[in-house]
């Protein structure tokens, strides 16, 4: 494995077990067993590692909802409930991000920029999904814009907060974590469902 993708595999898992902003470069070299000159050499500083990682984040992101998208776009079939686990599974892998938001956005201007370039992109994915729902029957049809924008903002939101909230709580996060968060986030939709899948999550089948 090469030196930067220890680095970035080794500040991952200390973000995610702690947190980024308490983590200092020299406790990523320690972890790694390699001189901070070393780490230098490679990233020269903490933030550039976070921003990184969230290149990763919003990379791995799009290989989750381009398919989608390309499925959309030709009328087949996309399994909503797996969608949103793919994606909760995926905020599971990057947690320390989510959990930290606001002060690394605040920290790094630069890392806010390509934050808000990632949702800018996501929220046109979105609107192209919801429309192909709407067609194979999994949602109701939404006719107002603000009510559709409050929709897609809350599926962000929660997506985030949920993720945070079960984390702190449970005695020893794991895959029923995720598990929990994808179906408050199913129940919130309920009002939004229809048909076979709104029929499916209020027998307890999804």
């Amino acid at each position: 494995m090469k030196t930067k993708e220890r680095i970035l595999l080794g500040a991952l898992e200390l973000f995610n077990a702690n947190a980024a902003s308490e983590v200092t470069t020299n406790d990523i070299a320690r972890a790694l067993n390699m001189s901070p000159g070393n780490l230098y050499f490679h990233y020269k500083n903490k933030e550039q590692i976070i921003r990184e990682l969230f290149k990763r984040l919003a990379s791995e992101t799009s290989l989750i909802w381009k398919p989608q998208t390309k499925l959309a776009k030709k009328n087949e079939k996309i399994q909503l409930v797996d969608f949103i686990d793919k994606n909760l599974q995926l905020y599971w892998k990057y947690r320390f991000f989510h959990r930290e938001l606001y002060t690394l956005r605040k920290k790094d201007p630069e890392l806010s920029k390509l934050w808000r370039a990632h949702l800018k992109k996501l929220s046109r994915l979105m609107i192209i999904l919801y429309k192909h729902w709407v067609r194979s029957g999994y949602m109701q049809p939404i006719q107002s814009r603000d009510e559709m924008e409050f929709v897609g903002e809350l599926l962000f939101v929660a997506s985030n907060s949920f993720m945070q909230f079960f984390e702190t709580v449970d005695r020893a996060p794991n895959q029923r974590t995720i598990e929990k968060a994808k179906r408050h986030i199913m129940r919130m939709l309920t009002p939004y469902l229809s048909g076979e899948v709104k029929a499916s999550f209020e027998k307890g089948i999804l």
